[in-house]
């Protein structure tokens, strides 16, 4: 096992009140958080792949083929999203 050393006051303080000496629970939390931060939910897609959809999507734009949102509809869209994080 390694030691992570944290310089930073704020953090040490939050982690001390959090956890006190709870390492096991802090350790858990960790894991979960990195566990996390590698996976968004989506499946993988190849950088071949993003290339296609991001041309596709362009040549949509330039062909005027886009489904383009209004404002009011972009932003009922964006709450519905936003409420899924």
């Amino acid at each position: 096992m390694q030691t992570i050393q944290i310089n930073n006051p704020e953090i040490e303080k939050f982690l001390s009140l959090a956890y006190g000496n709870d390492t096991e629970g802090l350790l858990n939390d960790f894991v979960k958080f990195v566990k996390l931060s590698l996976d968004d939910g989506f499946p993988a897609i190849s950088k071949e792949e993003a290339k296609k959809r991001v041309e596709k999507a362009v040549d949509e734009v330039k062909n005027s083929t886009a489904k383009l949102l209004t404002q009011e509809e972009y932003e009922i869209d964006m709450n519905e999203f936003l409420k899924t994080l």
